[in-house]
């Protein structure tokens, strides 16, 4: 009998240790696979999924989601998660400034993505008053960050897309231009910039304007027939439709357009072949980094990669390198935007300034052959 209680108490102790292990084996396992402190960081993103660019803000989004994905797998940020808040604006300011109020409301992000230069500069005076910084992507409007503490941008101004149209220009030596362009801060912004740099050369500019929400331009193409060349400025769905009525009505001179073109929709478009237009370099083949994330986008998404989801992929990358080692706080974002950094993504290597609120990438001249983009220079 003796030698019975001793095997059940050595049982007992056995499986008390073998328990005691199993547990700890647990604990052990959810620290090193969920590593995560419990609070996320927070993003807002106020994007354009539907409306006129709707295509460009799934593109913005889809970009964010693959950079959050990637930072979340290797420990997210200081240990915690990012979580992106998404709202769509449906490429209208008074929709964004109420999903603005919404957000800030139910989760109060750590900071704001927003995209389309008319939106963009709707949320600005809400993000002042709340201090709350907000980025604005695929927006070039220049008053966007004029006199703002806690705006920011990550693209291109109007200003920029001015040189490489102009260097087009000069070498296809067009004196009389047709400017075709969206009646828009964006537009309007990238108008002032082409029509005042050109008429310094002696050239002559005559405009004609289109609402977002147009679909034919026939009329204004037919005003602006007797140009040299047309420059077009708008969104990747208008060029859809522009370059068509363009062809359709035998316009015989040149056809230029802004950096939005570039979006593969538009460059393996039959009517767009010997287009010129601004660039920027993560279409470049010898850009591997770019051409990486490029085929995990594809892979994923079943699309093309462009400029627009480049855009998005970078930012989160960029946010996620400067707040690392950071105290998070809205103060803290705004602080580490303002300052000065190198930084090297998908559009290259950029050079951040102190006090500067506009992150540009630059642009480039280039043409359109047979679908594919080649740069000029």
């Amino acid at each position: 009998m003796n030698g019975f209680f001793k095997n059940i108490t050595g049982l007992v102790k056995v499986i008390i240790f073998t328990a005691l292990i199993i547990v700890i084996a647990v604990i052990i396992a959810l620290f090193i696979v969920k590593p995560w402190k419990e609070e996320t960081i927070k993003i807002g993103a106020i994007l354009s999924l539907t409306g006129a660019t709707g295509a460009q803000g799934e593109d913005v989004r889809d970009g964010m989601l693959i950079a959050t994905e990637e930072i979340n797998a290797w420990g997210g940020i200081n240990g915690r998660r990012i979580e992106l808040i998404i709202a769509d604006s449906r490429t209208d300011p008074q929709v964004g400034i109420e999903a603005f109020k919404n957000l800030e409301a139910a989760h109060h992000p750590v900071l704001y993505v927003s995209m389309i230069s008319s939106v963009c500069i709707a949320l600005a005076p809400l993000a002042e008053t709340d201090k709350v910084v907000l980025m604005g992507l695929s927006t070039s409007a220049p008053k966007l960050t004029e006199q703002r503490k806690w705006v920011f941008r990550y693209w291109p101004l109007a200003t920029n897309e001015a040189p490489p149209i102009l260097m087009i220009l000069q070498e296809l030596r067009v004196r009389k231009l047709g400017l075709l362009y969206l009646n828009d801060e964006y537009g309007m912004s990238i108008l002032e910039s082409i029509k005042g740099e050109f008429e310094k050369t002696n050239g002559k500019v005559v405009s004609r304007t289109f609402e977002v929400g147009d679909t034919n331009y026939r009329d204004q193409i037919e005003e602006l027939k007797d140009t040299e060349a047309i420059f077009v400025v708008g969104f990747p769905s208008h060029f859809l439709i522009i370059l068509k009525q363009l062809k359709e009505e035998d316009f015989q001179g040149h056809i230029l357009a802004t950096s939005s073109s570039s979006d593969p929709s538009i460059t393996g478009m039959p009517e767009a072949n010997s287009m010129y237009l601004a660039a920027p370099m993560v279409y470049n083949p010898n850009f591997p980094f770019s051409q990486k994330v490029g085929e995990k986008f594809e892979a994923r998404f079943a699309r093309s990669f462009n400029h627009f989801a480049a855009n998005g992929y970078d930012l989160i990358k960029l946010l996620a390198g400067l707040l690392e080692g950071e105290e998070i706080s809205r103060e803290t974002v705004r602080r580490v935007l303002e300052s000065d950094f190198v930084y090297s993504g998908v559009f290259g290597t950029l050079d951040k300034k102190t006090g500067e609120h506009d992150i540009g990438f630059p642009l480039h001249p280039a043409q359109i052959i047979a679908g594919e983009l080649e740069y000029l220079r």
